[in-house]
């Protein structure tokens, strides 16, 4: 059963989303203004720390695509909570209905394959937690990259 709740506790586990993605973008500068710093001549990439460094700037842009998305599904379930329903239609009835509408609008905007609606909350849940879990995958690979660049120049 999906309620509007339900729906609201899920866009606000998304939500947390966003802290990642500021990590990330903290990390991304350090990464990308190390790079810089050492093209401009006024460092160095001691002890291989280049490939890491460049390991990080890839994983943080993989990152804020995930956030991307990740987001973009954080506000569709908000949305779908706060969708009124007829009066006297249950919250999953209300819930259903709005999926419905959701999946018609991502296919007329050609974010979704016409194959790609009709699927239950469960398996709607279960992609939007993959989303996250691969935005916080990396975010790890940025901090174990950049700690192996700073390990690497300090070599």
């Amino acid at each position: 059963m999906t309620t509007r709740f339900t729906l609201r506790t899920m866009a606000l586990l998304l939500r947390q989303g966003r802290r990642l993605n500021a990590l990330s973008w903290l990390l991304l500068a350090l990464a990308g203004g190390w790079l810089v710093i050492a093209a401009s001549g006024q460092g160095t990439l001691a002890g291989g720390s280049l490939p890491w460094l460049l390991v990080s700037v890839s994983a943080g842009l993989l990152q804020l695509y995930h956030a991307v998305r990740v987001d973009l599904d954080a506000d569709l379930l908000e949305a779908l909570s706060e969708a009124g329903g007829a009066p006297g239609g249950s919250d999953e009835d209300v819930a259903d209905a709005s999926a419905r509408t959701l999946d018609a609008s991502l296919q007329s905007l050609g974010l979704q394959p016409p194959s790609g609606g009709g699927r239950d909350w469960r398996a709607r849940w279960r992609g939007a937690r993959r989303l996250l879990l691969w935005q916080s995958a990396w975010l790890l690979a940025q901090w174990v990259s950049v700690g192996l660049a700073l390990w690497s120049a300090s070599s």
